[in-house]
């Protein structure tokens, strides 16, 4: 068993030094995972690179798998120092649970189509007023992809080539998740949105603001 433990993990690491560097850096150039296994010089399973991507997406907050604002538990563990009869040091562990930081008070208001030109342009003005970690959409493709193929079919049909191979490429779970708003992920929602097919919500982080449409 531990030779096991120990195989794979030796594994990961060479893995990690020869596909995973690579695998990241594409991903930061905008490259879909498509076009990353097209461009690595050597095979790696395309389901690796979904993996990597995806959590390489999660460790720089891109992608969240808990609403915007909302306030993750972590482990704290304080030591305290203990001291025998015998003059011996030892150190006691305590685990507490806090939050990393604050919550965030939503506004909310609904978007309403009638009121505004057009979708695509209302949160692509929106977020010109934000950076673009302030700014994140819902995303519930994984869900529709495993209740309803046909739908999820026809929704990335109406998307442009390249915006296929990025919804289609991504191992979305079956839950909501939360994609920062970058401008990729605007025109695909506004694509979407204007076609009937995409409904969610808009978190603007600075300005507490969370837009439902």
């Amino acid at each position: 068993m531990n030779n096991k433990y120990f195989e794979n993990a030796l594994s990961g690491f060479v893995f990690d030094m020869a596909a995973g560097n690579a695998i990241r850096h594409l991903a930061d150039k905008g490259y879909t995972v498509k076009r990353i296994k097209n461009s690595l010089g050597y095979p790696v399973p395309f389901e690796k690179i979904q993996e990597t991507v995806w959590n390489y997406f999660l460790s720089e907050k891109i992608l969240l798998d808990t609403e915007p604002g909302s306030k993750p538990m972590q482990d704290k563990i304080t030591y305290t120092e203990k001291i025998n009869k015998y003059g011996r040091k030892s150190f006691c562990g305590t685990v507490t649970r806090q939050q990393d930081y604050r919550e965030i008070l939503w506004e909310v208001t609904e978007y309403n189509k009638e009121n505004k030109q057009n979708f695509f342009h209302y949160i692509s003005e929106k977020c010109n007023k934000h950076e673009e970690k302030e700014a994140y959409i819902s995303c519930d493709f994984g869900i529709i992809q495993n209740k309803d193929l046909e739908k999820f079919h026809e929704i990335t049909s109406v998307l442009g080539q390249r915006q296929q191979e990025y919804i289609t490429g991504l191992p979305w779970p079956c839950r909501r998740v939360y994609h920062r708003l970058d401008l990729q992920m605007q025109e695909i929602a506004g694509v979407l949105y204007e076609k009937g097919l995409y409904s969610g919500n808009c978190y603007f982080t600075r300005t507490c603001e969370k837009i439902i449409f």
